[in-house]
């Protein structure tokens, strides 16, 4: 190999999969420099994020009494393959594990407000976070108690710092005080190791517990007040950047907005509009689900709209429908059903299929991820707070970073 001109080394190199490169993180300290180098890890994401799909795992978190977390190779999909348990760093017997969103290979699960962390399934490598205390005042001036609460959040990449951000929103309501909302925005730094806190939501957040990451920000559905019937849904997204929010302007012919969602796909922020023909809260059934994806972020005229899923003739009818990816030739798009099953749709023949999943879980909930060798420490002005380790596993040595 020593005829190969290095450059020639890393190209093929940045083109493998993350599996096939912790193993050849062995064959010498010169590779392994190479691969662990900032310079090969942002080369071979930007490798994987061209050749969408190639190196891909779906994380299902399965909703069942062990409420474990599984993976799928989104490569086997075309045939019947079991969902594969993950050893996560989180696991524990006495609740549920969530995952709160998932970014360029990285993956924030949580237990409790004092139990998560930011993990790489490909390279295993965890790191837990730090409390995050709130201070919002419990009961305003002239408020008559502590209201309607509840807490959002999400994850996502702020690429002019080159930084990840864990972003965590606690709110209040108080409908009998001036200010009836109260909300605290809190944004911790994967590069700094700190929570700072940022613009308070002047929003109710309403959809998406986690919010949907495109174009730098986190974006969810969100209300000036939490009665939602009578108040229009807004859509907003929260820049990563600098932690302001700001209005996103729907499409120019969306119509009403009474059914709402998000999702990404393709690294574009899509809008899933559902057109009711049952307006019992509980027991909604759609007629169809019209996909608009953003194709240029923040340019509101680049809004298209994607396809349109209808009821499926003599099957269960669905409630809720999501794009998920595309597949490796990009012709269909992976939908996921109700928390149920999974879907094939064919953008040429604007045509439906089930894709082949057992292993008995009857509901779950899915995620993208990425394979990639990112690692969960900040750049070169941070200052040494890591301590290298060496793991043996799957007969492969791995280097894990472990917090101090």
């Amino acid at each position: 190999m020593s005829d190969i001109p290095p450059e020639v080394i890393s190209e093929i190199l940045s083109r493998l999969p993350v599996k096939s490169l912790l193993r050849f993180r062995c064959v010498s300290k010169s590779i392994k420099a190479l691969i662990d180098s900032p310079k090969f890890i942002e080369a071979h994401l930007k490798n994987q994020e061209l050749k969408p799909n190639s190196d891909l795992k779906l994380i299902l978190k399965a909703h069942i009494v062990a409420d474990n977390l599984f993976s799928l190779d989104f490569t086997s999909m075309a045939s019947t393959q079991m969902p594969r348990e993950l050893a996560h760093p989180l696991k524990h017997l006495y609740g549920p594990t969530q995952v709160l969103g998932s970014c360029r290979g990285l993956v924030l699960i949580s237990n409790n407000m004092n139990d998560n962390g930011v993990w790489n399934p490909s390279t295993k490598v965890f790191r837990k976070l730090p409390f995050c205390q709130f201070n919002p005042p419990r009961k305003p001036p002239g408020g008559r108690g502590p209201g309607l609460a509840q807490i959002r959040g999400g994850f996502g990449y702020d690429c002019l710092a080159d930084d990840y951000k864990v972003v965590t929103i606690a709110q209040l309501y108080h409908p009998d005080a001036e200010p009836s909302l109260v909300s605290e925005t809190m944004v911790f730094s994967l590069k700094l190791g700190v929570w700072k806190k940022v613009q308070d939501c002047p929003y109710w957040l309403l959809k998406e517990d986690n919010g949907a990451c495109a174009g730098g920000a986190l974006h969810w559905i969100v209300t000036k007040e939490p009665a939602a019937w009578w108040s229009p849904l807004i859509l907003v997204g929260l820049k990563l950047g600098n932690g302001s929010f700001q209005e996103v302007a729907y499409p120019e012919n969306l119509g009403n907005s009474l059914q709402m969602n998000l999702a990404v796909l393709g690294e574009c922020l899509c809008l899933l509009k559902g057109h009711l023909t049952c307006t019992n809260a509980k027991n909604h059934v759609l007629d169809r689900i019209d996909v608009w994806m953003m194709k240029v972020y923040g340019v509101k005229e680049s809004w298209v709209k994607l396809f349109s899923v209808e009821q499926l003739e003599g099957r269960q009818h669905f409630r809720y429908l999501r794009p998920i990816t595309y597949s490796v030739t990009g012709k269909e798009v992976l939908l996921e059903m109700d928390n149920r099953k999974f879907l094939w749709y064919s953008l040429e023949r604007k045509s439906l299929k089930h894709a082949k999943i057992s292993g008995g879980l009857d509901t779950f909930e899915s995620i993208v991820c990425l394979g990639s060798l990112v690692p969960l420490y900040g750049g070169g002005n941070e200052k040494d707070r890591m301590k290298g380790i060496e793991q043996r596993d799957d007969s492969v040595t791995v280097e894990i970073k472990m917090e101090l």
